[in-house]
């Protein structure tokens, strides 16, 4: 049993209808129709520079986009500022500054507690817990610069799953994760799946989206295609732009 993810969660549906970014002479995003269902899997590939980031951001409201995005929550039908600790975040991976003097306790106190780090530095039970479950309970006073980019990846999800949200959104997960640690938090996203959670990720990894998503979407400026995981497979072999399927 995860102490990170609650047994039922209702994750939301997502509608996007005509939606568009356009920077300056650059159209990045347009046309992009399509719904997203509650509880679903939902995998965006796409090539490179093909607005696949972007599309997330604008989901999460940090684009000046056109169009109408709503996310219908089982609870409310208004989508607010309110609703946001209803979504995870987990963006890129990025270069970080090793020199900067944060621990891993100081990061997940800042993260997770609206007080100052320095009023009180002890986790809550359920936080140590979810840290010992992510194996980075003996990590707590090391510099975050210090951690290898998978156990940082590690940390940022279980810190978004800490948050009991019902919505994840992930951009990337898997990068710069080894085996056991791709096995380690698949196996927490798996669980948030089959608890009700609606998930969206961006992968390049074609192996983990055949194996764990539901619907493949491709995006490159605007929705090539969606459909069925299964289907779309059958249809496209692994491409920086959708080649069907040869069979030999």
């Amino acid at each position: 049993m995860s102490c990170l993810i609650p047994d039922v969660i209702l994750g939301p549906l997502i509608t996007l209808k005509n939606v568009g970014l356009v920077e300056g002479k650059l159209t990045i995003l347009e046309n992009i129709n399509t719904e997203l269902k509650a509880g679903g899997w939902h995998a965006i590939l796409g090539p490179n520079g093909g607005g696949k980031s972007t599309l997330l951001k604008t989901i999460l409201g940090l684009t000046h986009h056109s169009g109408e995005v709503a996310i219908h929550w089982s609870h409310s039908s208004d989508y607010s500022q309110a609703h946001m600790n209803d979504i995870g975040y987990m963006p890129q991976l990025s270069p970080f500054d090793s020199s900067l003097p944060i621990s891993v306790r100081d990061y997940v106190l800042m993260s997770l507690s609206t007080k100052p780090v320095w009023f009180t530095r002890t986790l809550k039970k359920n936080v140590q817990l979810a840290l010992e479950e992510l194996g980075l309970d003996d990590k707590l006073e090391r510099k975050l610069g210090d951690l290898s980019g998978g156990e940082r990846q590690r940390l940022i999800l279980g810190i978004a799953l800490l948050k009991k949200p019902s919505l994840l959104i992930l951009d990337e997960p898997m990068t710069g994760l080894d085996q056991q640690g791709q096995e380690q938090c698949l196996s927490l996203l798996s669980k948030f799946h089959r608890s009700g959670g609606t998930l969206l990720m961006v992968e390049h990894d074609w192996e983990v989206v055949k194996k764990h998503c539901q619907q493949v979407y491709w995006i490159d400026k605007t929705i090539q295609t969606q459909d069925h995981s299964n289907a779309f497979f059958a249809q496209y072999q692994q491409p920086n732009k959708l080649h069907p399927v040869v069979n030999k």
